[in-house]
């Protein structure tokens, strides 16, 4: 018996060593695969480092290349021949025009890209949201009496639009009584046009009547002539900002003028204030009716010459130009013309105008217009409407144009000088005459994204 259990303990023992044998042999197999592991990271780390490193120094290369492309390579040479002053220039406006459809396949006739361009698949999305929610407080309820505001707008007509929306939106911020607004008549376009003699005074009273209470003209106190406290608010200013500002002196001194009135009212507006002014915009500011009749004719005119017709805004003016700050491949003679225009503007800086130009941010020129129209698919077919001001260099900066779409119109090839005699001498009324045809056309272009396009692009 004894020995038998003397061999048991043997045989435990044994059995025992072996076993912690085996551990031994695991713990030093995991080790050395734990240790295999990590000196493959360390090699693979070391790679991927050497690699990226080689990428870095690679891409910064690129990078340093392409800024030295940018900066040293001469602008476009579509801007050189722009402005050309050799008798040859719609010559070579035709062979621009037939390497650009040999080049990007654009049809002369037009009309084979295998889609409409006249018409939009989201335009029926589209839908009027200007109506007043019922907390808006209507003007019999909320205008205070003796207060009073008048305003002198800035500008041209459609930067004046700006402001006389604007400014009924103030009034009723301020529970005050509007008086029609005072156009401007001493800026660059030099028109003595007033208010009644473009727009619809009754119409824009009576329109709204339920938002904003609008006299004709300022009301005498106690028998004299009331003198209003001339002042200047800043660049969009906010509700709060009126409140602070104009309401203590709109109390005490009962009359307030706000003079230069543009882009003085913030674009953050709670939403019934917004449709404010959608309302005043497009429904309020009507044209007078012998403005409306001639904008009805040219437009009769415009469908008896085609069905469907482009409107093309083009601000090319001189001062526009000026004041861009950009450069248009007219040499010297450009330079010495724009830049004493330039003079007016004492903070207008602009240290590389050609570099300005490269990167986009100057309007088109009327030859980039026609060849963005043509890249599109309008062919040479297609009967556009041009309306603008004094165009820079006239005859020759609309040449480029005018070879790319021969069917070139404007209000004054398509009235005729008898009918635009009451206008011609006003350009806030010919702007007018210009509006009523781009809202009628069935393609809206701009060069510019100015007051006009903004205005046109929510009608």
């Amino acid at each position: 018996m004894l020995m038998l259990k003397n061999l048991k303990q043997l045989i435990f023992s044994v059995e025992m060593k072996k076993k912690k044998r085996e551990r031994n042999n695991n713990n030093i197999l995991l080790q050395a695969s734990n240790e295999l592991v990590i000196g493959l990271n360390v090699i693979l780390w070391r790679k991927r480092h050497r690699l990226f490193s080689l990428i870095s120094a690679v891409s910064g290369c690129l990078l340093l290349l392409l800024f030295a492309f940018s900066v040293f390579t001469p602008p476009p040479t579509a801007t050189d021949h722009f402005l050309s002053h050799h008798p040859s220039a719609v010559k070579k406006t035709e062979v621009v025009e037939s390497n650009f459809d040999m080049v990007l396949q654009v049809p002369a006739s037009g009309g084979t890209l295998g889609r409409d361009l006249w018409t939009s698949s989201q335009s029926k999305f589209y839908y009027g949201c200007s109506n007043a929610s019922k907390s808006f407080q209507s003007a019999d309820l909320k205008t205070h009496p003796n207060r009073y505001l008048m305003i002198a707008t800035s500008g041209g007509l459609n930067q004046q639009r700006t402001g006389i929306i604007d400014a009924v939106v103030v009034a009723y911020i301020l529970n005050a009584t509007l008086v029609i607004p005072k156009l401007d008549q001493h800026s660059y376009w030099k028109d003595t046009s007033g208010f009644a003699e473009i727009f619809n005074v009754d119409w824009f009273i009576s329109s709204l009547s339920r938002d904003v209470e609008i006299i004709k003209e300022l009301p005498r106190n106690e028998g004299k002539a009331w003198i209003p406290r001339s002042m200047r608010v800043p660049r969009k200013c906010n509700s709060k900002c009126y409140q602070i500002r104009v309401l203590p002196v709109l109390n005490k001194k009962h009359a307030v003028e706000l003079t230069k009135f543009d882009y003085r009212l913030s674009n953050r507006l709670e939403t019934d204030l917004q449709k404010l002014r959608c309302r005043v915009n497009y429904q309020a500011l009507r044209f007078t009716d012998s403005i409306l009749e001639l904008g009805k004719i040219l437009v009769e005119r415009m469908r008896m010459k085609a069905k469907q017709f482009i409107a093309l805004h083009l601000r090319f003016e001189p001062d526009m130009l000026a004041f861009s700050g950009c450069y248009y491949g007219g040499g010297e003679k450009e330079r010495g013309e724009l830049g004493a225009i330039r003079k007016r503007w004492k903070t207008l800086h602009v240290s590389n105008p050609e570099k300005v130009r490269r990167h986009g941010r100057c309007p088109l020129t009327p030859e980039e217009v026609g060849l963005m129209l043509r890249a599109l698919g309008f062919g040479s077919d297609v009967h556009i409407y041009v309306a603008s001001g004094e165009v820079y260099r006239g005859e020759e900066t609309l040449a480029p144009l005018k070879a790319l779409f021969p069917n070139f119109h404007s209000k004054e090839t398509i009235a005729t000088k008898e009918e635009l005699a009451p206008f011609s001498s006003f350009s806030g009324r010919m702007a007018a005459l210009d509006y009523i045809v781009c809202d009628e056309s069935d393609v809206f272009v701009t060069n510019n994204n100015g007051n006009m396009a903004r205005i046109l692009a929510g009608r």
